[in-house]
């Protein structure tokens, strides 16, 4: 029985200091661990080398590339193409106009009394709001959607399609405030 109290004694004192060991081992270790030598998780070093470069980064791209640059790769882009065009559209005062030349529909917003007329070709597709046709020649202006021709005044259907082939003056003008259309072709937008 004593040789049997012995070996508990020794193996409760070999546990305990395995248990002291292995806490001193892990409180050493946690001590020297610090995100600052780790720059994957360290603010500091997203703060110190990460911000700066990028920043340099693109201060360099902005002076290296010139206005012409930017002002070209602008119109290469149809949303920036529409928000011009919808400017245009909604300014009211003093008898603005703009054109503009589109492979694709934009839309539009069109104030009352705003006219897009075709300069050639153009497509027109009333969205919300109420339009007319403006026509200055028999057939300038049809709806193909009902297959009808519009006279000057005749109330445009939402959703149907109208063609205007000439460029004679003639086209659509906004009723209601406001008017969203979808166009495209050749058209300017005025009084």
């Amino acid at each position: 029985m004593k040789k049997n109290t012995e070996l508990i004694k020794k193996a409760a004192v070999t546990v305990l200091v395995m248990t002291l060991f292995l806490t001193t081992f892990a409180f050493g270790v946690t001590e020297e661990y610090s995100t600052e030598n780790d720059p994957l998780v360290s603010l500091s070093y997203i703060n110190g080398v990460l911000t700066p470069s990028f920043e340099k980064y693109v201060d360099d791209r902005i002076t290296s590339v010139s206005a012409d640059e930017v002002a070209a790769a602008l119109m290469k882009n149809d949303s920036f193409k529409e928000y011009i065009a919808s400017v245009i559209a909604s300014q009211t005062h003093g008898g603005t106009s703009g054109s503009s030349a589109s492979e694709n529909f934009i839309t539009l917003e069109l104030s009352a009394g705003k006219r897009i007329t075709a300069n050639g070709r153009c497509e027109i597709i009333v969205r919300t709001g109420q339009a007319a046709a403006v026509c200055k020649a028999d057939g300038a202006v049809r709806d193909l959607s009902a297959d009808k021709t519009l006279m000057t005044g005749d109330a445009i259907i939402p959703g149907n399609l109208i063609e205007i082939t000439y460029s004679d003056g003639s086209g659509v003008t906004a009723l209601h405030t406001p008017t969203e259309i979808l166009v495209r072709g050749e058209f300017t937008i005025g009084e």
